[in-house]
């Protein structure tokens, strides 16, 4: 009996919440956060001849179509609110043997056209390891939902360069993760 008289005060809760809050209140109970990861962006750096400054190393569309990832969160019809990079690194492939020893800093820039005009940076990193592959930007916490189009967005990454680059290209891979705010339309 005791289980039944619990039921029944939790049933009556709901629909009182549900009768008494409203529509938004029922939405925001609905809405919740996901991470969402890039796909992995494999692209080649061709160094130029300059040995310092910064260079433009990475600059094209990224796929995150947002419906396909309103309908696997199991939202037919709903918005993607506040959206944030949580993540995001830069690695060499290629040549095996070659670090980023020659990479003093870099940064990363959003836009939602190939012209990245207006652009926010979503964040940097000073390269303390010569020995390093890898190079994990120290986000902002941006919300860049405004940089978000339907189905891409575009991504470009900037290295200060601390001396030539010792190879004729470098094949590196851009990866990230992205925390988005999901929630219902009805």
């Amino acid at each position: 009996m005791k289980s039944k008289i619990g039921v029944a005060v939790t049933t009556g809760l709901l629909l009182s919440l549900l009768n008494f809050s409203g529509c938004n209140r029922v939405k925001d109970l609905a809405a919740f956060d996901v991470i969402y990861t890039l796909p992995p962006t494999s692209f080649t750096y061709v160094p130029t001849s300059m040995k310092g400054g910064e260079e433009l190393l990475f600059s094209d569309a990224i796929e995150a179509n947002l419906d396909s990832i309103l309908e696997a969160n199991g939202f037919s019809a709903g918005v993607v609110g506040n959206t944030q990079f949580i993540e995001c690194t830069v690695s060499i492939a290629q040549p095996s043997a070659l670090t980023f020893g020659w990479l003093q800093s870099a940064r990363g820039e959003i836009s939602d056209n190939p012209g990245f005009s207006p652009a926010s940076e979503v964040g940097s990193v000073v390269n303390n390891d010569p020995n390093a592959t890898t190079v994990v930007l120290l986000v902002n916490n941006t919300n860049i939902r405004p940089f978000l189009g339907a189905k891409f967005f575009y991504f470009r990454v900037f290295g200060e360069l601390s001396g030539p680059v010792p190879a004729e290209f470098v094949d590196l891979v851009v990866e990230g993760k992205l925390l988005m705010h999901l929630e219902p339309l009805n």
